[in-house]
């Protein structure tokens, strides 16, 4: 009885010595290392160093992280590149006059500006060094719609008022330097293409609640009708978008998206908007081709004469119909997505960027 205590008392001894040694065998193993997820660094947006009084505009975007500022003193406007993450702001050209207008080629290689001064006004290119490249004297010191081809920046519309009911409609041949007038019933055609462009002729409706759809040709200055019960549009590469008003329901505007150009996709409504009878379309943009659309929304149907109404910045849908809201806004106001998507400009004088992932809204200049 007593060795059988023993041999049951070895073989515990011997069970537990070999538990200790898988234990410690098992502990010197390398143990698989944790990677931790990088932390997403929030982005940190700097404001514009100049005082609010000099400060006239943001034009646009240079790059995904600079953007084109005009400021200046009396008679003597200024454009500078600013870095929107470092706050490095480095002055590019000097007019030695008022800037009226400026507009940023798609390339982001040129700029083109008006000026009016005691001589006259003209059209200036400069390119991103500031240099002077190309002049063109104008007829007028009102100010000058432009609209820059992007699939040939050799081509830019140019069109003014001539009188309170006569307008001026034409295409700057940048490679002659001449100006040839062109058809159109509206002060704001838009390219299309390199030789095709876009216009409405709203029919002298002052309500623009009717309109018909052009397309014309620089190349024999031929205009076609496409399309009836368009009242404006927007477009953008192959991103084609018509606005109409309701036949339902007098609070909606209608949306007719179109991918390929005029091969209808789907549409949609959105809360329409009006000052003084007259529509108020709303304002879209886009980064790039296959990208999303966003916007700036009213939240229901308003007259803003009478008040200013509930805005959003939001996303189109158009395969359910939809606006996805991403924030509210302060005010309908024009925005300006950067190329990357991630970041729009926003406000009147584009003196704030939203940044969409965030779903937050930042001031770019100090204001009082």
């Amino acid at each position: 009885m007593e060795i059988k205590k023993k041999k049951v008392k070895i073989l515990n001894l011997v069970i537990l010595l070999f538990s200790a040694t898988l234990f410690l065998i098992s502990c010197t193993k390398k143990q698989p290392t944790e990677v931790p997820e990088p932390e997403k660094k929030a982005l940190s947006y700097k404001e514009i160093p100049i005082d609010y009084e000099s400060f006239r505009k943001v034009i646009g975007w240079m790059s995904d992280e600079e953007v084109l500022v005009h400021n200046g003193e009396i008679n003597n406007d200024t454009l500078s590149l600013f870095n929107i993450f470092t706050g490095e702001i480095t002055p590019i050209y000097e007019a030695g006059s008022i800037i009226l207008t400026a507009i940023i080629s798609e390339d982001k290689q040129q700029v083109l500006i008006q000026v009016v001064g005691e001589n006259g006004g003209e059209l200036r290119i400069i390119d991103n060094s500031g240099s002077v490249i190309q002049m063109l004297p104008l007829e007028t010191k009102g100010f000058v719609n432009v609209n820059w081809n992007p699939a040939n920046k050799n081509h830019i519309f140019i069109s003014y008022y001539q009188s309170d009911t006569e307008i001026v409609v034409g295409n700057w041949n940048l490679e002659t330097n001449e100006v040839v007038s062109i058809p159109s019933a509206s002060l704001t055609p838009m390219w299309y293409s390199a030789n095709l462009y876009l216009y409405v002729d709203n029919n002298d409706d002052f309500s623009l609640e009717t309109g018909d759809l052009y397309m014309g040709d620089i190349r024999t200055n031929d205009s076609l009708r496409l399309k009836s019960q368009v009242s404006d549009f927007f477009v953008h590469e192959d991103t084609f978008i018509t606005y109409t008003p309701s036949d339902f329901a007098d609070d909606e505007l209608l949306l007719n998206y179109q991918y390929p150009f005029m091969v209808d996709q789907s549409f949609m409504a959105i809360p329409k908007v009006t000052m003084n009878d007259r529509l108020v379309f709303p304002y879209l943009s886009q980064a790039a081709r296959n990208t999303p659309v966003y916007g700036v929304f009213a939240k229901e149907a308003v007259q803003l004469e009478l008040k200013t109404g509930d805005f959003e910045f939001g996303k189109l849908n158009f395969d359910h119909k939809t606006i996805e809201p991403i924030l509210d806004l302060p005010d309908n106001a024009p925005i300006s997505i950067a190329k990357n998507g991630k970041y729009s400009l926003y406000g009147w004088r584009y003196e704030s960027i939203i940044d969409i992932e965030q779903q937050t809204i930042y001031s770019l200049i100090d204001m009082p």
